[in-house]
């Protein structure tokens, strides 16, 4: 796993629109514009990183990416906005491996790289959210011993959105 180059985002992008479209509901502008410029959302700005796991065969596995601030406030309660409007919240997202390269410990590692990366940025609280109606997603979230479950917005919310913090006592260096 290493953090992106240039030359990968095209791969990336691939990567990214069809989980939209095959396990995330589509694209949404309002909260995926980060696909439409990973190069200006993701390369040499302080504070974001875009992380990739490829296979033996130079293909694709899976991402992981960290930017500055939480979850949108008009997508979450009022209490959870306030709970992550300090400057110093960071958030884990695009943690999405390739159906074919699943069950293998690529998400597990991607994930605990962007976690670690977080830290070492200095992002505190770092936060993350997942769709549990993506089949073993929410399974998968809730196995990292590294992050607790805050905020469980379903049935209410249209993204079925499950909400998690890391605890940076449990991350091991």
């Amino acid at each position: 796993m290493d953090v992106v180059r240039p030359d990968q985002l095209p791969a990336v992008e691939r990567h990214m629109r069809g989980m939209l479209e095959r396990e995330l509901g589509g694209y949404d502008p309002a909260l995926h514009a980060d696909v439409d410029d990973l190069a200006g959302t993701y390369l040499d700005r302080p504070g974001h990183v875009l992380l990739v796991a490829v296979d033996a065969e130079g293909v694709l596995a899976g991402t992981a990416s960290v930017r500055p601030g939480g979850p949108a406030p008009e997508h979450v309660p009022g209490w959870l906005a306030a709970r992550y409007a300090a400057g110093t919240t960071g958030q884990v997202c695009r943690v999405w491996v390739d159906p074919g390269h699943r069950r293998g410990g690529v998400g597990r590692t991607l994930a605990l790289a962007a976690i670690r990366h977080a830290l070492a940025e200095g992002y505190d609280p770092v936060c993350l959210h997942t769709n549990a109606s993506v089949p073993g997603a929410l399974a998968f979230w809730r196995s990292v011993d590294e992050v607790v479950e805050v905020f469980d917005a379903r049935p209410d919310d249209r993204w079925s959105s499950v909400h998690f913090e890391v605890d940076p006592g449990r991350v091991s260096p």
